[in-house]
């Protein structure tokens, strides 16, 4: 057992390490240099024109800022592309040698303003910084942070007339007048709340996290349309969050002259059909992409389809029909498994398939009045499948430490679920926290946390396996239970009995934060009432089981405990790969029969086919080795 404290303490760093990990290759003082050099040319396109008109300065100071933004972006430049990690165009920095020199010159505005537009647009398409947030912004959240730390300068309702602002120059901006904030992009906002500008009242709120920094953002250019009812999604699933965080309204209303502003900037989705609506909206740009002959982006897009769009329905859809939602999330797959195969055919049709089942997901939906009831039932299939998968490892613990009679063991592997427990009950209270994580974070976690549990799961079910022949069960009773009482062993046991529930508790959590996004009190009691159920029958079939164990011979618990360790390790190894394939963590190859059984972690990848192969193999061969080594040391 004291193995299982190391592998479990490694496992955990192992953890820690892989959810630092990021899409983008370049470090996080490369990538605030470049959000300061996206930034710059931002208030160049925009500002210049106060600066100068005729070729003559018409503001000294504005002038003056611009003079010096322009040198800071060359500097900024320089340094970046020193990096050998970013590959810039040659054209770029002739751009920016040039921006500096139009702006000694007292050039043109609608010159510099074209010029530091183009090097923006050129340094974004690098895709070098996260360029949207990872869910849709809280909008409410948003007008918190912005009444806690934006009112005193910027004034409650965003004019520009708070108390802070007397004296102060140049002026806080007036988010209500139009000509300003009509040119402004929420990433241009993003930037200027992270970094703050240099020689202005304007500081860098560096204790905000970047999801606060995005809610405030979009807050921002959702104030001059306070008031105003647009209520439309329409506008919202034919573009993409990207678009809607990366353009200005300017920008935006000239790419889509038909849409409605006001509706893009105060009405993101709030209801699972919008959701889709964007999965599909992302699939045709995946399309686009692809047919333009980038790849990448191409499946950049489709992943992000499954992870904006269908992700934060999966309960809902699973819950009224689980093979649709199965199909559903094999045709995303396949999409990105047709990309990598470069057959255009196949793409298409994929394509063609993930589009029928959004819509056929649609109609589901649309026509299922989610009812409190329905809802309750919902929470409580959820509850029940977690918690199931995870207690039946613990149980088997139990009734091991039972037989043996080991009192303060089984006391150290209570308290290890029951911690688990408790910070799924106080995940649920920070709910809206774990939903700003952004859907590609948590398939990473769910991922490393099952295949951590393989291990465990694999190393305790050749352990008790050993166990099983009477005389070694015998012996490992009389020898081996006063041992199991020094505390580096109990702390072993915590670990492993923490690990094993905190993934469900978590997974759980995610599920049920989802059932009551509505905000709705009916959404409330349902998942309270399928909780309450859900408790008390995952209690009752714990205290049969606990009986059923009790009344058992300690070599055939042995027995049976190995047997659901080594079955849950089988299971967990095609979970744990199926969710970081579909974090897009580890590539998709679509095995050509389409077999899937979910509730064994069967999918049909050969990615996840050839990991459970192994496990079984590896299961199969130590199994037999164990069998042969116990029968040679019997009498």
């Amino acid at each position: 057992m004291h193995h299982i404290k190391i592998l479990l303490l490694a496992a955990l760093l192992f953890l820690s390490s892989s959810l630092s990990f990021s899409q983008y290759a370049i470090s996080d003082s490369t990538q605030t240099e470049v959000r300061m050099l996206i930034n710059l040319m931002d208030y160049i396109a925009k500002d210049y024109q106060m600066a100068v008109e005729d070729g003559e300065v018409i503001n000294d100071f504005e002038y003056a800022e611009m003079t010096e933004f322009s040198g800071n972006a060359l500097e900024i430049f320089n340094r970046l592309k020193k990096d050998s990690s970013i590959d810039f165009e040659p054209i770029i920095e002739q751009e920016v040698e040039r921006l500096q020199s139009l702006i000694s010159e007292k050039a043109w505005p609608a010159e510099v303003s074209e010029t530091a537009n183009f090097i923006r647009d050129e340094i974004v398409e690098l895709r070098l910084v996260p360029l949207a947030p990872a869910a849709w912004p809280n909008l409410k959240k948003g007008q918190a942070l912005f009444a806690q730390q934006c009112a005193s300068c910027h004034g409650a309702d965003g004019k520009g007339n708070g108390p802070a602002s007397a004296g102060l120059n140049p002026m806080p901006t007036n988010f209500h007048d139009r000509e300003v904030i009509n040119k402004i992009a929420p990433l241009q906002a993003f930037n200027t709340i992270s970094l703050g500008i240099e020689g202005t009242s304007m500081r860098a709120f560096e204790e905000l996290s970047p999801e606060e920094v995005w809610n405030l953002s979009f807050y921002i250019l959702s104030l001059p349309h306070k008031g105003e009812k647009h209520r439309s999604q329409q506008a919202i699933a034919k573009i993409g969050l990207e678009e809607i965080a990366t353009l200005s309204n300017e920008k935006l209303q000239k790419r889509y002259p038909d849409i409605n502003i006001g509706s893009i900037r105060t009405a993101p989705p709030e209801v699972d059909n919008d959701y889709l609506s964007v999965a599909q909206n992302l699939l045709d740009q995946s399309l686009k992409a692809y047919n333009e002959g980038d790849l990448k982006h191409a499946s950049n897009l489709a992943l992000k389809a499954y992870l904006q769009g269908v992700e934060p329905v999966e309960p809902h859809i699973k819950a009224s029909d689980n093979k649709l939602f199965q199909d559903l999330e094999a045709s995303m797959m396949g999409i990105r498994a047709s990309m990598k195969d470069g057959e255009k055919g196949a793409v298409l049709t994929a394509y063609e398939l993930a589009t029928s089942k959004i819509e056929a997901s649609k109609t589901l939906l649309g026509s299922t009045d989610r009812s409190m009831m329905m809802t309750a039932t919902i929470a409580l299939t959820i509850l029940l499948r977690e918690g199931l998968e995870a207690f039946l490892i613990i149980l088997a613990i139990l009734g091991i430490l039972q037989s043996m009679g080991a009192a303060r063991a089984i006391k150290w592997v209570h308290s290890g679920w029951i911690i688990a427990v408790v910070m799924g009950i106080a995940g649920w209270f920070f709910a809206d926290a774990l939903m700003t994580w952004d859907a590609q974070t948590r398939e990473l976690m769910e991922g490393v946390i099952a295949l951590v549990a393989v291990l465990v799961l694999l190393y305790l079910g050749f352990w008790m396996h050993g166990k099983t022949n009477a005389t070694k069960w015998k012996a490992f009773v009389e020898t081996r239970v006063k041992t199991l009482i020094n505390n580096n062993n109990m702390i072993g046991l915590a670990s492993f009995s923490f690990i094993v529930v905190f993934r469900e508790a978590f997974e759980s959590v995610l599920f049920l934060s989802a059932l009551t996004a509505d905000n709705s009190s009916e959404s409330s009691m349902g998942v309270f009432i399928g909780t309450i159920i859900s408790a008390v029958l995952l209690f009752f079939i714990a205290w049969s089981m606990l009986k059923w164990f009790k009344k058992m011979p300690i070599h055939k618990v042995f027995f049976y405990a190995s047997i659901i360790m080594l079955a849950l390790a089988f299971i967990l190894a095609g979970e744990g790969v199926h969710a970081l394939q579909e974090g897009g963590y580890i590539e998709i190859n679509s095995f050509p029969i389409n077999i899937r059984f979910s509730i064994i972690g069967l999918y049909p990848t050969y990615e996840t086919i050839f990991t459970q192969l192994a496990i079984f193999a590896l299961i199969v061969g130590l199994w037999k080795w164990s069998s042969r080594k116990s029968l040679a040391t019997s009498p």
